[in-house]
């Protein structure tokens, strides 16, 4: 159903009489002007040098159904949050005028904006301009052509009386009817049907999709995504033909045809992403094999329904072939491989967290000026968070921290509130929030006190926070609308590139990759040896497997951290084993047996130990700089131990021990041990430069923090 078609007079009228009184009006001036549309309407320049401006605006000269349209539009742009371009909208105003006036017959008796499509408008107004000779701008007939086609949009949700989903241009932002999470990443995102031209399968995919968001089986995303994948769909039998709902004419005929399917996913090229000019990747030829699989189920099941509800009996003709399409073999297996470098290096978090600071900076000095996209940026980073559980944060996020009131007891750099988020991803499970400390704290407010300003110099009503932390700068007063995931991305793109950032074997680092940022924080969790329960809470997951997706980092991370220190031997000398050697010797992911409190065994797997516990006289003990702390409290006690046996020793026989009594001489041979190992590590830990390398590793208690003490701090329950 075209647009003109939705149209009637009676309904123009009723759209017209729902309005406030005082914004029923066919102009509106300084006499008249309601005063949220005084706040919504830009300033027109009549004479900049005697300072004359006006924010006047008229509908006068067009049909009276035309008028009750362009009110009904204004208002509601205005009511959600859109400013009123006074300059744009009498143009339009005046280009509609000039088409009615003096264009062709077909114009001249049109009574709405409807009568004809935005592209015929446009046609119009050219040839209007022409029969005329009308001196005007240059651009008059491409407003109208855009403008136009804005309002027509609102109007055909306005004048559509059926139900929402018969439409074939979904469209959240505008039509309240279509069903929506109250905070949907997507939600300004249309669906479009149109692509999908063979008319049985284009109104049987809205019926089954609008089912499935009613129902929740799927969210606004999910239907974007299902439509995409129905679009191949539509794409083959343009290629291949079909007979209708059931395909073929026979059921021997079916799978041939799906393997005509199958076989064009397989041989097609891409067009565009990471594999542009080769293959389609699994997961891309897979999805609309699921999908396509999922609707005929669907679509079988619900049979007897669809052709009362389509108007389509062919539907009734579906079989039991209809509902498993595909075999196992036909569908790529899934893909979830996450790449290695998701978990980014500590240097590497500082150096983006130091050279941030360029997206707040002015573009005068060389910066983004974007002060949002740099706060957004740090509780990413402090966080964990995904991108659109920060961007999409309630303008208030923050909770009390719940505590046992010993509130003298918290450390300085502890948590001081609860942070909440929206979970965009998963739905289910305990409310979305973590602990936060006074780092976290800090940027919200100074964040807040952006986004009040930010509404405030848009003519917002004093006192009024808006919806969102984060703020859609364009036709936003209200601060209805979230910063857009797009424009982010765009901004961490263009840090990507300011600062070329690599990490320790050279990689460039791409920072609009904020899932990155989880990864890293998820690791950090877990390589602290934070229990997995408490891991699943901060990172929002439903189950322990999920959370267990980001420990698959730790084999890279061990090994890593292993060849981090060169390894000394009980005797103060370097082991002689390559690190790389000793590593695949001591299975550390598999070897437990081997692994002790202040360092490794280098024996054989398959020999047993017949020294006990004499490891620090064994040459087949190793350490590094991760023990220190350990070592160093060993050496301690041991020192302590001695001295008091001395001390009972002289006490009962009269005089101390001498170093060849069989129990002091192994304590001596001991701390004679530790000793030389702690100064062979403070040797070996020794950069060229004289600075000391940081001590890192699983568990230490003085590994380095470079953003603050309170970001690595273990989170609670």
């Amino acid at each position: 159903m075209s647009i003109a078609q939705l149209f009637s007079e009676e309904r123009a009228r009723q759209l017209w009489e729902s309005l406030p009184e005082e914004h029923r009006r066919d102009h509106f001036d300084s006499t008249n002007m309601p005063e949220d549309y005084g706040q919504a309407f830009t300033t027109q320049t009549i004479d900049r040098t005697r300072g004359w401006f006006t924010q006047a605006l008229s509908f006068r000269g067009l049909p009276e159904p035309m008028v009750w349209e362009l009110a009904w539009c204004v208002h509601q742009q205005v009511a959600d949050g859109y400013s009123i371009n006074i300059d744009r909208f009498q143009k339009l105003r005046r280009g509609l005028n000039l088409a009615i006036e003096h264009g062709g017959p077909s114009v001249r008796s049109v009574r709405s904006l409807t009568a004809l499509t935005h592209e015929e408008w446009e046609r119009e107004v050219r040839s209007a301009v022409m029969r005329t000779n009308t001196s005007t701008t240059a651009n008059l007939s491409t407003l109208v052509l855009h403008g136009v086609k804005h309002l027509q949009d609102r109007l055909a949700y306005a004048y559509h009386d059926g139900e929402w989903w018969r439409l074939n241009v979904w469209n959240p932002g505008l039509d309240r009817r279509i069903p929506q999470r109250e905070h949907e990443p997507s939600g300004r995102k249309l669906a479009n049907f149109s692509q999908l031209t063979t008319d049985w399968f284009r109104e049987a995919a809205k019926w089954w999709l609008s089912v499935q968001l009613s129902t929740e089986q799927y969210v606004w995303s999910s239907v974007k995504s299902r439509l995409d994948h129905l679009k191949w769909f539509q794409w083959y039998i343009d290629q291949a033909g079909c007979t209708g709902p059931q395909l073929v004419g026979s059921p021997e005929e079916l799978r041939p045809w799906l393997l005509g399917l199958v076989d064009s996913l397989n041989s097609h090229i891409a067009m565009t992403g990471p594999n542009k000019g080769g293959k389609l990747a699994r997961n891309s030829r897979r999805g609309p094999l699921v999908t396509i699989e999922v609707f005929y189920r669907w679509m079988y099941d619900n049979r007897a329904e669809a052709v009362s509800v389509l108007g389509e009996p062919r539907w009734a003709r579906l079989g039991l072939q209809h509902t498993v399409l595909f075999r196992l073999e036909d569908k790529p297996r899934l893909t979830n491989q996450l790449p290695d470098d998701m978990a980014l290096e500590d240097e590497v978090i500082s150096q983006i967290a130091a050279g941030s600071g360029v997206l707040a900076a002015p573009k005068a000095e060389g910066g983004l000026d974007d002060r949002q996209a740099f706060h957004a940026l740090m509780l990413l980073i402090r966080t964990g968070r995904r991108m659109n559980e920060v961007l999409m944060m309630d303008f208030e996020p923050l909770l009390p921290l719940l505590t046992t009131g010993k509130e003298d007891s918290r450390e300085p750099d502890g948590f001081v509130a609860r942070l909440r988020y929206q979970q965009t991803k998963i739905t289910g499970g305990d409310p979305p929030t973590i602990p936060v400390d006074q780092e976290v704290v800090d940027i919200i407010r100074v964040q807040q006190q952006w986004a009040r300003e930010f509404v405030a110099a848009h003519g917002a009503p004093e006192g009024t926070d808006p919806r969102y932390l984060f703020l859609g700068i364009q036709n936003n007063r209200l601060g209805l609308r979230p910063y857009a995931s797009g424009t982010f991305h765009m901004r961490l793109s263009a840090l990507t590139g300011m600062l070329a950032i690599t990490d320790s074997v050279g990689r460039a680092v791409v920072i609009s990759k904020t899932h990155t940022f989880r990864h890293t924080r998820a690791t950090d969790l877990i390589n602290a040896g934070v229990p997995i329960h408490v891991v699943m809470r901060y990172l929002g997951h439903l189950t322990p497997a999920m959370t267990m997706h980001y420990a698959k980092t730790l084999a890279v991370t061990a090994e890593r951290e292993f060849l981090r220190y060169k390894k000394v031997t009980a005797d103060g000398r370097t082991a002689e084993v390559d690190p790389s050697d000793l590593y695949d010797l001591l299975h550390l992911d598999q070897r437990a047996d081997r692994v002790l409190p202040n360092g490794w065994c280098m024996l054989p797997p398959r020999q047993v130990c017949s020294k006990g516990n004499a490891c620090l006289t064994c040459d087949k003990f190793v350490t590094d700089a991760s023990h220190r702390g350990e070592l160093q409290h060993q050496l301690q006690q041991s020192e302590a131990l001695i001295a008091r046996r001395q001390t009972q020793f002289t006490a009962r026989h009269g005089e101390p021990m001498g170093e060849d009594n069989v129990w002091l001489s192994g304590r001596l041979a001991e701390t004679r041990a530790l000793s030389k190992v702690l100064v062979a590590l403070d040797q070996v830990s020794v950069h060229q430069d004289g600075q000391l390398r940081a001590v890192r590793g699983a568990g230490t208690s003085d590994r380095p923090e470079p953003l603050s003490t309170a970001q690595r701090q273990e989170p609670t329950a």
